[in-house]
């Protein structure tokens, strides 16, 4: 057999791989026939090794390590690795060495580049790719045009993803459904949801993208009802939901508490071939535990085959929410036990469970421990959940300590959770001293001047309580809706 024939066999096997390890043998057949150089043959096995879910991109790495001298479609296909992979900032390494090396970047290592950036957080330098653009002549590339666009979408830079579109205008280049998305993406980004529906009226043509953005930032803006009439329009006009819809559409329906839309939604999500996917089980999951049905929470839960760290952190909460610490608890080893780490989300809901339980010195050792076991830096939301703790329990000293000495920033929220717990047990002394952190936080909050004035009341010091009422007026601080003064 010629080596053209086998070389032509080599590339039609390696375009059809299914997993690495046919891949590993391809590469090791290329290299006794030697054709481990050919182009046509490595650029396919590397495409597989790179791109395909199934590939593996550090042996992709070794094999890009081995070339000679790489063209630019392998500088391309690691940019575009990278920038659909967790490490999306390492294209611009690659796009960077590229050029040190004297190979010249296309249309498509920009379009890379760019899905690449829109990626990286924060977004850093982001004119130099656009200068570039326009300095070595790809302005005139609608492609490389939509991903400035999405580049600054993604960020809600309104302003300039406007900007781009007409330009692109202006160059008489026709502005596709992909411009279009991007313009509303960049609205909906920044929160300004009513220009963003002006824009989706406005295109003549809509796509899944387009009618997705639109529908989650509805969700994402509090919205639920519109979310959910956006979806039932949807689908009216026959596009096809995927995953990202899926998921704003279970969300409106948690933050609704609709029940019945939930389990509908739930129904076309099993019938439609969406019940593989982890990120819409999770909001299944949020889902029927904010509306109540843990039984239905947990059918779900069981229900995958593959649970992501999101997936045991959701349960967690759900029952940790729900009151039900034995099912936390056994819900954190077994997630333990299956090699999953913990994060700071997990181990909220834990304090959480052990605040409601009244586990207060279980608790405490659990927070002691979070940093040196788990390597989870405490923030003021983990505070906040032990401050909780101690003030049910009455330890009102203990907790005031953490706070004064809490090495991170505190808010208003944390000491106020604290001053609720003082007019539970009637601390009169601890109120006063946590009234002062508390306007010096928010001097014009008249809510915490009614608060140390009920327990005033409650512990039977009137004259006190006439005063905090007189300084609340002279201040002029205000009173929150529904807050009035009973005279005693």
């Amino acid at each position: 057999m010629g080596s053209a024939t086998v070389a032509s066999t080599l590339a039609h096997m390696g375009e059809r791989c299914t997993c690495m390890r046919d891949l590993k043998l391809l590469h090791a057949h290329a290299f006794r026939t030697h054709l481990h150089d050919h182009a046509v043959v490595l650029g396919k096995l590397f495409r597989f090794t790179a791109v395909s879910p199934l590939g593996d991109l550090r042996y992709a790495h070794r094999m890009f390590d081995q070339m000679p001298h790489p063209t630019t479609f392998f500088y391309n296909t690691l940019i575009r690795a990278h920038a659909h992979s967790t490490t999306p900032s390492l294209s611009s390494l690659f796009f960077n060495l590229m050029r040190r090396n004297d190979v010249f970047p296309d249309q498509f290592s920009y379009t890379f580049l760019l899905k690449s950036r829109s990626r990286t957080s924060p977004l850093t330098h982001n004119n130099d790719i656009h200068a570039a653009v326009f300095k070595f002549g790809f302005c005139r590339h609608l492609h490389v045009q939509n991903g400035l666009i999405h580049l600054y979408a993604y960020r809600g830079m309104t302003l300039l993803a406007r900007r781009v579109f007409e330009d692109i205008l202006q160059l008489d280049l026709e502005v596709d459904v992909v411009s279009w998305s991007g313009l509303l993406v960049a609205h909906v980004k920044a929160g300004e949801l009513d220009i963003a529906r002006k824009v989706f009226d406005e295109m003549p043509q809509r796509d899944v993208v387009s009618w997705t953005a639109m529908l989650s930032g509805y969700s994402q803006a509090r919205q639920p009802r519109e979310a959910l009439e956006f979806f039932w329009d949807m689908r009216s006009a026959g596009v096809w939901p995927d995953e990202v819809t899926m998921v704003s559409v279970v969300s409106a329906c948690a933050s609704l508490g609709d029940l019945e839309t939930g389990r509908m939604v739930h129904r076309f999500v099993e019938e439609n071939g969406f019940g593989w996917m982890v990120a819409l089980c999770n909001a299944l999951i949020d889902m029927y535990g904010k509306c109540g049905c843990l039984e239905e929470a947990w059918a779900v839960f069981h229900g995958m085959t593959w649970k992501s760290l999101i997936t045991w952190n959701t349960m967690m909460t759900v029952c940790a929410n729900h009151g039900h610490a034995n099912e936390a608890f056994n819900l954190f080893e077994w997630m333990v036990f299956s090699g999953v780490a913990p994060d700071s989300v997990t181990l909220l809901a834990l304090l959480v469970v052990y605040a409601h339980k009244g586990l207060v010195d279980e608790g405490i050792r659990l927070f002691e421990r979070m940093q040196r076991d788990y390597g989870v830096e405490p923030r003021i939301e983990h505070y906040g959940a032990v401050v909780d703790m101690l003030g049910r329990a009455g330890r009102l000293q203990e907790a005031y300590d953490l706070l004064i000495n809490i090495p991170i920033p505190c808010n208003d929220v944390v000491w106020g959770a604290l001053l609720g717990a003082c007019r539970i047990h009637g601390d009169v002394d601890m109120g006063e001293k946590i009234i002062k952190k508390l306007l010096q936080l928010k001097p014009d909050e008249g809510g915490y001047y009614i608060l140390l004035r009920d327990i005033y009341v409650a512990a039977g010091q009137n004259a006190e309580a006439n005063e905090m009422r007189q300084a609340m007026l002279d201040s002029g601080a205000r009173k929150n809706p529904g807050c009035s003064w009973v005279d005693a």
